[in-house]
């Protein structure tokens, strides 16, 4: 499985996924909220291989970007989810995964403490939440290492393979 992340403008999502046809596409979005700019992917690109790049931290806690990981997932379909965070990445990433299901939720980790939580609904497809860490992508038991980087006319993208 190949992962490219990609940062891009709103407008260029779509010219992203295009340009990323053999691997899903991590994007995070440049000019807007990337949750946002994603769940308003024309309906022509949904569905494709896609995944978020989110930036969680005090001012975007991992509980509220669970919240718009469902939402996007119910609106466009996502397979994957990059938790990047200042301190503790696999412990949001943690809490962003354990809020894609259908709860009760209890969990207590360095960054949250949650108990009989739920978050609802549950994604249709199954979504796989990465922690950025030291340069890979860690998650499930799974790391991903950066294996190419490089530059087109979108922008910088880097390659993630196990």
């Amino acid at each position: 499985m190949d992962l490219v992340a990609r940062a891009t403008g709103a407008a260029d999502l779509a010219r992203a996924l295009a340009a990323t046809r053999d691997a899903v596409l991590v994007w995070r979005c440049r000019d807007a909220d990337t949750a946002v700019a994603a769940a308003a992917l024309a309906e022509d690109r949904r569905h494709h291989h896609l995944g978020l790049w989110l930036e969680v931290g005090e001012g975007y806690p991992a509980a509220l970007a669970a919240r718009d990981v469902k939402t996007v997932a119910a609106l466009v379909g996502l397979e994957h989810v990059v938790v990047e965070a200042d301190h503790h990445a696999l412990a949001h990433a943690e809490v962003v995964a354990a809020l894609l299901g259908d709860g009760p939720v209890e969990l207590v980790n360095e960054v949250a403490t949650i108990a009989d939580a739920y978050n609802r609904p549950a994604p249709r497809e199954p979504v796989r939440v990465w922690a950025y860490e030291a340069g890979r992508l860690v998650g499930g038991g799974e790391s991903l290492g950066l294996v190419e980087a490089g530059a087109d006319a979108l922008g910088e993208w880097r390659r993630y393979r196990a």
